[in-house]
């Protein structure tokens, strides 16, 4: 072998160990910050199996002050952005930007309408959402509004299931997450448990339960709708408080 050769072999295999060092570097360090995050968002040191709150806002609760918010510890938030195949949140764009710079996470949800496409809908929450790798997966707001609220007047599943799929499917294609369903008891139990099991259920109950009717694991839950804050309108407007089933570790890799 000539020296030129073996000089050339010694310089690779020094910029092979090198090489080795650095990449057990990085992931010493991303394992001693994981450690960290567990310590100090597991909460064990917590009596509150709920610990993890959050809100949930649309232009209905006017000005919000996204700084003091998080003051009070709030540690994720839902902004609405759109609703049917048209209407986007007026105040979306604020609230999103500014929610981002004060929240540890925020995700966008849309409010379903059962008389348009699921594809219109989706498009149009498309257009108005940036995809972004740290946001929240996004929520699909299942409820009854107006008329579809009186008993015999409630949709057919073929009217709630062929605009959900729809949205569904779209908006995972899109942001690369499942969608989060919004839901109430009556409708979880009604129309969506044993249908959409692979979906994370966001439910609305006033209680927490422990599960929902079916046994099965909630992810975030509405407690309330009365929630108040000086931050939000000088108080003057009630907002959905909620909290997330798990750690701040949990939600952080959520």
């Amino acid at each position: 072998m000539s020296r030129r050769n073996y000089n050339r072999n010694i310089s690779i295999k020094g910029f092979i160990k090198s090489a080795l060092v650095v990449i057990a570097a990085v992931i010493l360090a991303v394992l001693i910050r994981e450690g960290i995050y567990l310590i100090a968002d597991t909460g064990f040191y917590s009596d509150d199996k709920h610990q993890v709150k959050g809100l949930d806002v649309s232009n209905h609760q006017g000005e919000i002050d996204w700084e003091g918010i998080d003051s009070q510890g709030f540690q994720f938030a839902y902004i609405k952005a759109t609703e049917g195949s048209g209407y986007v949140d007026p105040r979306f764009e604020y609230n999103w930007k500014n929610a981002r710079k004060h929240i540890f996470r925020v995700g966008a949800y849309h409010f379903m309408s059962y008389d348009t496409p699921g594809e219109t809908q989706a498009d149009t929450f498309i257009k108005t959402v940036p995809l972004k790798r740290d946001a929240l997966p996004p929520v699909i707001d299942v409820e009854f509004y107006g008329d579809y609220r009186k008993s015999g007047h409630h949709p057919t599943m073929d009217q709630m299931y062929s605009v959900l799929d729809v949205m569904l499917a779209k908006l995972e294609k899109r942001y690369g997450k499942k969608p989060v369903i919004y839901t109430n008891r009556y409708i979880y139990k009604t129309y969506i448990s044993g249908r959409y099991d692979d979906y994370d259920i966001w439910i609305s109950d006033q209680n927490i339960p422990d599960t929902l009717s079916d046994g099965s694991d909630w992810t975030f839950c509405q407690y309330t709708f009365n929630g108040t804050s000086k931050y939000i309108s000088g108080g003057s407007k009630h907002f959905d408080a909620d909290v997330f089933n798990g750690s701040r570790y949990k939600l952080r890799h959520y």
